[in-house]
């Protein structure tokens, strides 16, 4: 398919196509920061941002969300009640190639074993991601270093290219080169549009400086649960959780069942946790496997850089830099991973002794 012209100005054109068939999810500015919302006016979409503060995962995996409604006698259910939209159609509208690449972790994480989120995974399966290029990465930023890139197209739908007063629009997906041809409106794009991405592109590899070699990451983290650099990088955490709400990829959740006593109904609701939380893990007979924040820091790193790895053979960060930009104490997830990347094997230690 051929590559094609979006103007700026008929952004507005765009959604009033599609968003009679479509639930619109779009980047807005919110008391001082960007946050996907669900909008009904097109001139609330903010495209240029460098990345929210809270990731899109919300749009599927809300902060709280009714599994189920159900009714009773008085005493016990008589009636469970499903939700009724999960079969309408979502499109996630600008989103930037590092939360992208988070849907495809979660869905993986959603569907893994025998029983896996129907509602998760119906909701990623009515979704379709129009993603855009970051043509500014953060100094925090380090997709590249995960074997992803600021203009990394694989996880989208389709990928716009901000070229200053127009978008560079390319099909990835079938769904995506559908939407396409629906927008018949849509100008072809010139080469020396396709040229100018291109060199956005190189340059946006460029301003991100953060190299890290996460080849025997997991590896090294397999043989050192018990090392003493969890309690060097622990020590200065809050256990505030701000690093993990904060992460497009971490899926704790809690299951709470909420009752209306006098109307005999009730839903079941999961809201957002943390592995970070000491009450997470808080057994009723009082005993605590992660009573320090030795242990719950180092869950963390190995869920992302060892179990992500082992379970499905990819890396459970993206690379956003969200957790370095939010942490009160200044944590720095690529210096904890230089950190362990420095830790001698028994091999090397034998071997200089």
């Amino acid at each position: 398919m051929e590559v094609m012209i979006l103007m700026k100005d008929q952004v507005e054109k765009l959604y009033n196509e599609l968003s009679g068939e479509y639930n619109f999810f779009a980047p807005v500015k919110e008391k001082g920061y960007i946050a996907y919302r669900k909008i009904s006016n097109p001139e609330e979409i903010e495209l240029n941002y460098f990345n929210s503060k809270i990731p899109p995962k919300e749009i599927l995996f809300p902060q709280m969300e009714v599994l189920f409604e159900f009714k009773t006698d008085g005493k016990n259910v008589i009636e469970i009640e499903d939700r009724k939209d999960l079969d309408e159609k979502n499109i996630l509208f600008g989103i930037r190639p590092c939360d992208a690449h988070s849907f495809d972790l979660l869905e993986k994480f959603f569907a893994f074993g025998d029983f896996q989120d129907e509602i998760f995974l119906k909701k990623r399966e009515n979704s379709l991601i129009i993603g855009i290029g970051c043509n500014s990465p953060k100094s925090t930023c380090f997709c590249t270093s995960i074997e992803g890139h600021p203009f990394q197209k694989d996880d989208m739908d389709i990928f716009l290219v901000d070229l200053g007063d127009k978008y560079l629009v390319e099909g990835i997906s079938d769904k995506g080169r559908n939407i396409i041809q629906q927008l018949s409106w849509l100008s072809k794009a010139s080469k020396t549009d396709v040229k100018e991405a291109k060199e956005l592109a190189k340059k946006a590899e460029d301003l991100i400086t953060t190299k890290l070699d996460l080849t025997n990451t997991s590896k090294i983290l397999e043989s050192n649960f018990s090392n003493a650099i969890w309690k060097e990088v622990s020590e200065n955490c809050l256990g505030c959780g701000s690093c993990s709400f904060l992460c497009p990829t971490c899926t704790c959740f809690d299951v709470i069942d909420e009752n209306a006593q006098y109307e005999n109904r009730g839903r079941r609701i999961r809201i957002w946790d943390t592995c970070q939380f000491c009450l997470y893990t808080l057994h009723t007979s009082g005993h605590n496997p992660r009573n320090s924040n030795i242990e719950r820091c180092r869950n963390r790193i190995l869920h992302k850089f060892s179990y992500y790895p082992l379970n499905y053979d990819i890396i459970g960060c993206v690379g956003c830099g969200r957790c370095i930009q939010v942490c009160p104490v200044n944590n720095d997830l690529r210096t904890i991973i230089n950190k362990i990347n420095n830790i001698k094997t028994k091999e090397e230690e034998n071997a200089s002794a």
